[in-house]
């Protein structure tokens, strides 16, 4: 498994041509270096998603995301592609589901127009979420107020993209979460290197060189989103079978003409 010391020694200096770690390439920049291509890739593949559960609480709108009581990690980048659900129990157990189009994200912009006074809303049923930057928060809220008895429950599973931790000892491992590093991704740690040298070639006004480590990045990128794609055909279907409603109806002439039945 490549550790922090070989991508920032070893791998980099084969991708750059020089061993030099002491006066332009320095030891210092090249970590750095390693660490930004750690999470340039994760920003464009969205290979570091975490699960956050935030309790939620009867009439409460809004919830900080950048608070470690929502999110534990401190690690928040933004939303994931795969969107919130809203989990509600009721009084006896019974678990009501809300996500996809029965709880999609709305801008506020959008709620002025389309729900004019939803801030008025003091309780019920959550029909879609929002996000909303303030200063130092990052907040995410319900259009209405969720109804939550003492005997109820409720919260939002909430799949994010995180930040990477940064590497700092010569053994760390890239996407290492806690104490787990991820084994699926050691294949895609080159791309890390190969972002370092587009940046530090820059150190050195080598054009041509960063362009073609960034295209050598990009192409991790391009391999990793497209093992993601489903393998093999997909069908497509309609919902309505037109073929059998032409058995059923009959073909007529009039003058000549055939009169198609569905007119």
């Amino acid at each position: 498994m490549p550790t922090f010391s070989h991508l920032w020694s070893t791998a980099l200096t084969r991708e750059l041509g020089t061993d030099d770690s002491t006066t332009l390439f320095t030891d210092a920049r090249r970590q750095l270096a390693i660490n930004d291509g750690v999470l340039a890739f994760a920003e464009l593949t969205e290979c570091s998603v975490r699960q956050t559960t935030v309790a939620s609480s009867h009439g409460i709108r809004e919830y900080n995301l950048m608070s470690t009581v929502n999110v534990p990690g401190a690690d928040f980048l933004r939303l994931s592609k795969q969107n919130p659900e809203y989990q509600f129990t009721n009084d006896t157990g019974t678990v009501t589901y809300l996500s996809g189009d029965d709880f999609p994200r709305r801008d506020l912009n959008w709620l002025n127009q389309y729900s004019p006074g939803w801030r008025k809303s003091t309780g019920g049923t959550p029909s879609a979420f929002y996000l909303r930057p303030d200063g130092g928060a990052f907040y995410f809220g319900f259009d209405t107020p969720p109804e939550i008895d003492s005997s109820e429950s409720a919260k939002v599973l909430l799949p994010y993209l995180a930040k990477p931790a940064v590497m700092t000892a010569s053994t760390d491992i890239p996407f290492t979460f806690g104490s787990t590093w991820r084994v699926d991704l050691e294949p895609y740690h080159q791309a890390a290197v190969h972002h370092a040298a587009y940046e530090l070639e820059k150190l050195r006004v080598n054009d041509e060189g960063s362009q073609r480590q960034w295209q050598l990045f990009l192409g991790y990128v391009e391999r990793f989103l497209r093992m993601l794609r489903p393998k093999g055909g997909q069908q497509i279907r309609v919902s309505r079978s037109y073929f059998g409603e032409a058995r059923s109806r009959r073909w007529s002439v009039t003058d000549g003409a055939i009169a198609d039945p569905f007119d």
